[in-house]
């Protein structure tokens, strides 16, 4: 019987925690590709371009190219794209997210633009917030990488793309158009990328709101493993169900 077309994997929780690779990580990994099944890289992280989470994973033994990462930098880059033609952009973020909105054929600027694209940024000030909420009151589109809250780190959790996301919100009174996980367009660019069919592909995550809910809204099997954000308790209280729970990546067979 023939393997799942593709794994979509998710990186932090997943493969790696901070700079700590999962025990079994990598071997399972390489065991899936041998087995002929598709391993795709799934983030919502939107500071670092493609080759350089590839480059990350590169230098803890897991084998990666920067075609086998979708990040939501990347898919935003490309949803705005398809949907809107070449834009004028004002980025609150890093420079992975100016990278990715450059190469798409965009443009780069802090007025008169087409759309505010805002995800994590370190860097974040309220001359930044201000320029975005100029732009959105003169008609641009207001477009999200992200909406998570908090960004895990070695010790604990920081302030992730979502709280950003919340200060634009409330300073304008706008929703934005969110694409990465659990939302469609992200799962949509992933899956025209490597032309997949949802229901051939298995998507591997620990966060039930991001990772599990996204596999299941486009028709993915979907595993969580307990090596990250949610719990076995969480699957209970959330009402998102996975279709299978492990313990870690290197239960999967």
């Amino acid at each position: 019987m023939a393997g799942p077309a593709a794994y979509i994997l998710d990186l932090d929780g997943v493969v790696y925690h901070g700079k700590s690779v999962i025990p079994g990580a990598a071997e399972t990994i390489e065991r899936l590709r041998a087995a002929g099944s598709r391993v795709v890289f799934l983030t919502n992280n939107a500071t670092r371009t493609r080759e350089d989470i590839a480059g990350k994973l590169e230098g803890m033994g897991i084998r990666c190219s920067a075609g086998d990462v979708i990040s939501s930098a990347y898919s935003t880059s490309l949803h705005i794209r398809q949907q809107y033609g070449p834009s004028t952009i004002f980025p609150i973020g890093e420079q992975g997210l100016v990278t990715e909105l450059e190469r798409a054929g965009h443009t780069i600027a802090w007025q008169d633009v087409d759309c505010v694209v805002v995800g994590l940024d370190r860097q974040f000030t309220y001359d930044k917030l201000a320029a975005g909420l100029a732009n959105l009151r003169k008609g641009a589109r207001f477009i999200a990488t992200n909406t998570d809250a908090m960004l895990p780190n070695e010790d604990d959790f920081l302030p992730g793309a979502g709280s950003m996301v919340a200060a634009l919100a409330a300073a304008s009174g706008m929703v934005p158009e969110v694409v990465g996980k659990p939302n469609r367009p992200i799962m949509d660019v992933l899956l025209r990328e490597y032309g997949l069919e949802a229901g051939d592909c298995i998507m591997v995550g620990d966060r039930l709101e991001t990772d599990i809910l996204g596999g299941k809204n486009v028709g993915m099997h979907t595993v969580l493993v307990l090596t990250g954000a949610s719990s076995v308790e969480d699957v209970e209280t959330s009402g998102i169900r996975p279709d299978t729970i492990l313990d870690s990546i290197a239960d999967i067979e």
